[in-house]
């Protein structure tokens, strides 16, 4: 009796374990669920450090877009660049998410550099939204979410906007 009682409490031990593991996050379904920032470090003519946000949202849209910082006034009008990923891509990055995303500490930077880019990646769920990021980070694990993300928009539609972007970049804020 004392040995099936021992079974059925490792056992059980061993299920909550694995439930822990498997933890089902409710992702943001009102807005992005992930938004993947990048913007670079450096010397730089100032109006060229604006910040590059791709947001993907639960039903497959994706929004390339920037918003204001101190330095640079980007008004109302900026362009935005919007396209759809299949079901499966999103999928993907939840996979990513999770395989990667939640056990690293809020900054990853690393230490030896100062120029390059900063990125970082906001998971947004129903409750709360969780940020990592850093000056080059160079943890594998978010490296792949971030290229993935990027790798959604194709490099010629990325060039477009970004032109597009610069050219009102440029009007917003003269010499």
């Amino acid at each position: 009796m004392k040995k099936m009682l021992t079974s059925v409490s490792i056992l059980l031990m061993i299920l909550i374990i694995l439930t822990g593991c498997n933890e089902n996050r409710d992702y943001n379904t009102e807005g992005p669920f992930i938004t993947v920032t990048s913007r670079i470090a450096g010397p730089d003519e100032y109006r060229n450090f604006y910040p590059v946000k791709y947001d993907v949202y639960e039903n497959g849209d994706l929004m390339l877009r920037t918003e204001q910082t101190d330095d640079i006034k980007i008004g109302e009008d900026a362009p935005v660049y919007e396209t759809s990923v299949s079901e499966e891509e999103v999928e993907e990055i939840k996979s990513l998410v999770e395989d990667h995303f939640w056990q690293l500490p809020e900054d990853i930077s690393d230490g030896d550099s100062v120029d390059g880019g900063f990125y970082n990646v906001e998971v947004h769920l129903t409750d709360f939204t969780t940020s990592v990021g850093g000056l080059n980070p160079n943890e594998a694990g978010f490296i792949e979410i971030v290229d993935y993300v990027f790798n959604l928009v194709d490099n010629e539609n990325r060039a477009l906007w970004e032109e597009e972007l610069r050219e009102h970049i440029y009007q917003m804020n003269p010499e």
